[in-house]
């Protein structure tokens, strides 16, 4: 039923949140591209649940607790106690994993553990199960994009159209005022209206759509980025094969004016080999985006098994200014490539009558160990 919603809502003006020329008079009567994307609720599912253990002081409180939020938990449960902030101290333990739900703006899990120590005068570990966890709350949005672009005679985009609607993370909360400008949540549209394959189409527009649902939502890894790279790129795909061109001359094409991103585009095809005969039944794709300051491209060997897709390797090339530490950043690459193939292939919530569907990580399931490709990490020598 969203998703009708949502279709519905694709096809009124939204919100601008980019726009240069005029993309309508350019489509309109045109020979068009189209295309429509639509991502599901996602449950963060971190391997170690939500906890929390508080004990209560004569002098204050003590609290510790896996938190990406420390200041707000802090706020929280000094709030709840009638206490000074500085009067409760938060321990910040090693966590198993948070991804953004362990940032969360009503602290929902420390709240919880504070509450009931309050009411029972003793100290008081909370551990939600995996159930609890899955059920909770605080997914990353639904979304879907609505796409249309026309051909110039080199095959490139002339003008481009590219809708955006999903529920917003930041609208009520504390941020709000300083990130919801003129209907426009930034962190819905990163990643699609500051896309460096705009600067190349003079006749762009993005508009935003953000319905309000009973559905709680938050922040969810790389936030708005999750749904607008996929997005992106994969329209990017579809008009180079409406251009009959290659997928990597066809980027190169559109990012001449930014070195950077060819720059990761060159290294991860050259290390890949990309052009080179594959094993009968495989394929290839690449992507490259920019977010938080660094930029990837990767390219994906796949093929087919029993009907689903198999990913055997992944090259990466990932510019993310001076490398400190270059295993680390191999160890992050190999942890986000697990993270976005389980949401690609199987990451999904969804509803009936209001509930949750999924429970356990028998039915919410993550990429399993035999499923994993090989992964090639290249770091591009920056400043």
């Amino acid at each position: 039923q969203l998703l009708e919603d949502y279709r519905k809502l694709a096809a009124t003006p939204g919100a601008v949140a980019k726009s240069a020329g005029d993309a309508a008079a350019k489509l309109k009567g045109a020979a068009v591209v189209s295309a429509e994307y639509h991502v599901p609720f996602l449950a963060h599912a971190p391997m170690e649940p939500l906890n929390c253990t508080v004990e209560i002081g004569r002098d204050g409180c003590d609290i510790w607790t896996g938190t990406q939020f420390q200041g707000v938990d802090q706020m929280a449960a000094a709030q709840i106690l009638g206490l000074k902030p500085e009067q409760v101290r938060l321990h910040t333990t090693f966590l198993g994993g948070g991804f953004g739900r362990r940032a969360n703006p009503a602290s929902d899990f420390v709240a919880e553990a504070v509450h009931a120590a309050k009411a029972s005068g003793k100290t008081v570990k909370v551990v939600w199960t995996r159930e609890d966890d899955v059920h909770g709350g605080y997914y990353r949005p639904m979304w879907l994009s609505s796409l249309r672009a026309t051909l110039g005679k080199d095959g490139l985009p002339t003008a481009w159209h590219h809708t955006l609607v999903g529920q917003s993370i930041i609208a009520g909360t504390p941020f709000a005022a300083a990130m919801l400008k003129d209907g426009i949540d930034a962190t819905s549209v990163e990643g699609a209206a500051n896309s460096p394959y705009l600067d190349a189409i003079a006749d762009h527009r993005v508009e935003l759509h953000s319905p309000t649902s009973p559905v709680t939502v938050l922040w969810w890894r790389s936030v708005g980025h999750s749904h607008t790279a996929f997005v992106v790129e994969s329209f990017i795909d579809e008009l180079a094969r409406a251009a009959k061109q290659d997928p990597l001359a066809y980027r190169r094409a559109l990012l001449a004016k930014h070195p950077a991103h060819l720059a990761v585009l060159n290294l991860a095809a050259e290390k890949f080999g990309w052009g080179k005969p594959l094993p009968k039944g495989h394929a290839a794709g690449l992507a490259v985006h920019e977010s938080f300051g660094s930029i990837v491209a990767e390219v994906a060997e796949v093929s087919l098994e029993n009907g689903a897709p198999r990913v055997h390797r992944v090259v990466c090339a990932v510019d993310c200014g001076f490398p400190i530490n270059p295993d680390n950043i191999a160890a992050q690459m190999e942890s986000a490539i697990v993270f976005g193939l389980s949401a690609a292939l199987r990451g999904q919530v969804t509803l009936h009558e209001g509930r949750v569907q999924q429970h356990n990580f028998d039915t919410y399931n993550p990429l399993r160990i035999d499923e994993m490709p090989v992964v090639e990490t290249h770091i591009v020598e920056s400043g």
